[in-house]
């Protein structure tokens, strides 16, 4: 039997290439976007809520944080805030860069996120603008997979279902005068502290 390499050119089997997901070569579509997005939240906002239970910072019975062990910011353990800090940054930008190079364009513009005002229209191009059709100088298409496909669109139903809830809480607080104006909510809400 002939090996592969002294097959013809055009019989050879081409290896296609292996994506990894935090590598910051490819494309993301906007579906693989949201969703990765989501689960880079989602995996750090548990990682910390871990280390603030080892370190006692936060409690669980009473759900509240413990002042007094606030100071373990500042000594080592504070590195471990540090590093999943710094590890959070690194993979929001691997994510943001993905989806730059969809749309065909250079991973340095993700320092519009540092530009006050621009980082907000920024982010909403990333969200609603399409990517290349095509393949482009960062490679083919990537289609989304099946488990990108269903995080995406539980996390886009979230948003839309926790945004109708939010206007029908304050519509409901100011119907039924409990809220008056924007300064007795700040008022209220402010009490306890």
């Amino acid at each position: 039997m002939p090996s592969q390499n002294s097959a013809p050119f055009f019989s050879r089997q081409q290896n296609a290439p292996v994506d990894r997901p935090f590598s910051v070569n490819g494309r993301f579509n906007r579906l693989s976007y949201i969703a990765w997005y989501g689960l880079l939240h989602f995996i750090f906002m548990t990682m910390l809520l871990l280390l603030s239970l080892i370190l006692g910072i936060f409690n669980v019975n009473s759900l509240a944080f413990n002042a007094n062990h606030f100071n373990a910011l500042t000594s080592l353990a504070g590195l471990g805030y540090w590093a999943i800090l710094l590890l959070y940054i690194y993979f929001n930008f691997v994510i943001i860069i993905r989806r730059l190079h969809d749309r065909n364009h250079s991973g340095w513009l993700c320092l519009l996120l540092f530009l006050p005002v621009v980082n907000f229209f920024f982010a909403l191009y990333l969200l609603f603008v399409s990517g290349d059709p095509n393949d482009n100088r960062y490679g083919h298409p990537r289609p989304s997979s099946g488990i990108e496909k269903l995080i995406a669109w539980l996390l886009i139903l979230v948003s839309l279902l926790s945004i109708l809830a939010i206007g029908s809480a304050i519509s409901y607080f100011i119907g039924t005068g409990e809220l008056e104006n924007p300064s007795e909510i700040i008022q209220q809400g402010t009490a306890y502290f």
